[in-house]
């Protein structure tokens, strides 16, 4: 499925008229389109409609919209919300609906105020043509009435390209956005549309073509993608008759403190699920018993606690040397964070010539001192909350939550890594600025353990030879699809990071069939 930004919708909308066609045309046929589903979704004759319209384009599609509701015997109105348009197709619009005796209300006329009210609150169907795909920043003072009933209405709610106060490029939403039923959006989607927290304002999505031909939208490269099963499959080639363990990889696994056993238990036991050949398995003593009794698959290398029950920093010394003969490192599952985990996290950070997959705690021991990962010599995968993410970039988790695309590409940019950002559309962003949105997964998820059991999956991945940006895409995928396959069986509610494990065969099943 294409993805494009506003940017590149815009430059097929110009090549559409430098192939000599006229540019209206688009917006007319974007009215048509939002007209044709009303249509057919709730009927048009004698249903009240109202059309809440900026000044834009986006306004502009409204007026177009509008024009055919009347013609086809609907009450319409339509909300001049921001005062008269002000682009040249707009205008036009405008005038071919009042001009066709389509009733106009200027919202900003205080005499108004009841009537707007009235024709949100009371209609059918609400037209949401305010902003569209322009939006960015934070909803005008003047339009927060207006979003805030466009909410509340029980009316159906279709949002014009996307809801009034998303921004398209980034999902990114102002407070009173507008909560749509359904979202049309023209010619292709944008990144608006699959990124939290504008995603969850979109409600049902349709994509519409109203008149940019299929094959330039398709080779338009896209900056933002969805994760798709196909990507998923073409990263895996059947295992060879003739192989042996190590044709598959040894991950070195640096996970778990005094309390947190099950930490490395969970990573360790999604790693061997997820098929590397061996995995070698880095805790403190204390804690091995636990492990390895429920967690049998490794190989074990128990070595001495620090005083606070996690690897001292002295173990990086026999680290290394086990690193040397693996194909990817694994870190901070459960880890601790305290003086002795940091200096492990950053001597493997250091010296690792093979991925590096950093999650929880190894990311928390690296939170004061970020310029540590420019000093790599090999791939860095970093799989962080938005909690961690907030302490990695000096934001707050809620402030991640809300830039989630931006805050993630940008720290991959700037360091050189691969982000997972995890949480609802988890985030791959890469040191290219490209990005990927994987939409597996649910909120049964939202358990502890199940990023370790990601953490574990990616790691294996990228230990068996696959490159770092596919071992996260993978990863994600698998992840979430079998988190909803747990899903099926237990419920959201009663399913553990454990059963999505369980399910990861299946899942690899699907993989090689």
């Amino acid at each position: 499925m294409q993805i494009l930004t506003v940017e590149q919708i815009k430059q097929l909308e110009a090549q559409f008229a430098e192939q000599g066609n006229d540019h209206i045309k688009l917006m007319e046929e974007a009215g048509d389109t939002i007209a044709r589903f009303v249509h057919e979704r709730f009927g048009i004759q004698g249903k009240a409609i109202a059309v809440v319209c900026g000044h834009g384009n986006n306004g502009g599609d409204g007026f177009a919209a509008a024009k055919k509701f009347y013609d086809n015997g609907a009450k319409v109105c339509v909300l001049l919300a921001d005062g008269a348009p002000t682009t040249d197709d707009a205008i036009d619009m405008f005038g071919r609906a009042e001009r066709a005796g389509v009733h106009m209300v200027i919202c900003s006329d205080p005499e108004a105020a009841e009537s707007v009210d009235r024709f949100i609150l009371e209609a059918d169907v609400v037209i949401d043509a305010l902003f569209g795909a322009g939006f960015h920043g934070e909803m005008p003072e003047h339009l927060v009435h207006l979003t805030e009933l466009m909410c509340i209405t029980e009316a159906e709610v279709i949002s014009a390209d996307i809801p009034s106060g998303v921004n398209a490029n980034t999902g990114e939403a102002a407070e009173c956005s507008v909560k749509a039923d359904y979202t049309l959006t023209f010619t292709a989607m944008k990144p608006g549309h699959i990124i939290y927290p504008g995603a969850g304002r979109c409600g049902t999505i349709l994509i519409t073509p109203i008149g940019i031909a299929p094959d330039a939208v398709r080779d338009m490269p896209p900056q933002v993608s969805i994760v798709e099963r196909s990507m998923v499959k073409l990263c895996f080639q059947e295992r060879e008759s003739n192989t042996y363990k190590g044709s598959y990889g040894s991950l070195l696994a640096v996970c778990g403190s005094e309390g947190m056993a099950g930490a490395a238990v969970f990573a360790g036991k999604a790693a061997v699920q997820s098929g590397v050949g061996l995995v070698r398995m880095v805790l403190p003593k204390s804690i091995y018993p636990i492990a390895s009794s429920h967690l049998i698959d490794p190989v074990y290398t128990p070595l001495p606690d620090s005083q606070t029950g996690t690897l001292r920093a002295d173990a990086a010394d026999r680290i290394m040397e086990l690193l040397s003969g693996c194909t990817a490192c694994l870190v901070g599952c459960g880890l601790g964070c305290n003086n002795d985990t940091k200096a492990v996290v950053k001597r493997i950070i250091e010296e690792s010539t093979v991925p590096v997959i950093i999650d929880a705690d190894g990311l928390n021991a690296i939170a004061d001192d970020t310029e540590i990962l420019k000093s790599k010599h090999a791939p860095i995968i970093i799989t962080p909350h938005a909690g961690e993410m907030g302490r990695l970039t000096g934001k707050s988790g809620a402030e991640v939550q809300t830039t989630r695309l931006n805050t993630a590409r940008d720290f991959a940019q700037e360091y050189g890594v691969f982000v997972v950002l995890k949480g609802a559309g988890t985030i791959i962003a890469s040191p290219d600025g490209t990005a990927q949105v994987n939409m597996t997964g649910n909120p049964g998820m939202a358990k502890g353990g199940s990023g370790d059991v990601l953490a574990g999956i990616i790691a294996s991945l990228a230990a068996q030879g696959q490159s770092a940006g596919d071992a996260c895409m993978c990863g994600v995928n698998i992840h979430g699809t079998a988190g909803d396959k747990a899903a099926e069986r237990f419920s959201r509610t009663a399913m553990t990071p454990m059963d999505i494990i369980f399910d990861l065969p299946t899942v690899f099943q699907e993989i090689e069939h």
